[in-house]
């Protein structure tokens, strides 16, 4: 496997989990039911986390709004993301970059975040969020099976960035430009093929889902999906 560089300075968490992962993949459709299309790259939906929510929240810096800037590992919303994610339990799940509409029905739209933590520590035992995502320019989750090792990554990094952060080591791949076809991998709901060396994250793919990839390497030098060098 060729050594390359982690060029992307977001790693994002990066998780072991021994849970067993749902073998099916829902369906891109299965996935767009979660949410409420709002304009073409905006998804709203409500996700019930038990208190503590295991989050942090922050004023975007360049927009209005108080969105999700953290995920605590293994905290409640960590759980309640890996059984949406992994085991495909029903509902939706939170993504570093989702804005806070709404705290148990009630609009925050206009609100500051000392008003959202306010509005969550008046709650019961457990506290409904509204959230929304950018579609198509927000950070993707990217999961990387069987080993469920996960990383949050921005538009425009390589895949190879997703896969040094969730592993948290650099890895190294057999060829310079992935071409022999020793390192694809299968999309789990697409069926894509993916090259972790040097595929880019890019607007084509819809974060409403997890990028979840696994291992699915063909026969050195088969080419049937790629342009190798000199095609």
């Amino acid at each position: 496997m060729s050594a390359f560089v982690l060029t992307a300075a977001w790693v994002a968490n990066k998780r072991v989990r021994g849970a067993a992962v749902a073998l099916r993949g829902l369906s891109r459709t299965e996935w767009y039911r979660k949410v409420k299309r709002v304009g073409a790259d905006q998804a709203v939906f409500d996700v019930t986390i038990q208190k503590p929510l295991g989050l942090k929240m922050e004023v975007f810096p360049q927009r209005a709004g108080v969105g999700i800037s953290e995920i605590v590992k293994d905290g409640n919303t960590d759980k309640v993301n890996q059984e949406v994610i992994l085991n495909e339990t029903e509902g939706m799940w939170v993504l570093e970059g989702d804005r806070v509409m709404a705290v148990n029905g009630e609009d925050t739209d206009d609100c500051g975040i000392e008003e959202v933590v306010e509005l969550i520590m008046a709650a019961g035992d457990s506290v409904t969020l509204t959230l929304m995502r950018n579609t198509r320019k927000g950070p993707i989750r990217v999961i990387y099976l069987p080993e469920n090792l996960q990383a949050t990554v921005r538009r425009g990094a390589r895949l190879s960035s997703a896969a040094e952060a969730a592993i948290g080591r650099e890895l190294k791949y057999g060829c310079i430009d992935g071409w022999c076809g020793t390192c694809w991998h299968r999309e789990r709901t697409t069926n894509g093929i993916f090259k972790p060396c040097c595929d880019v994250l890019t607007g084509d793919w819809d974060n409403v889902m997890p990028l979840v990839i696994t291992p699915k390497p063909e026969k050195a030098g088969d080419s049937t999906y790629l342009n190798p060098r000199g095609a």
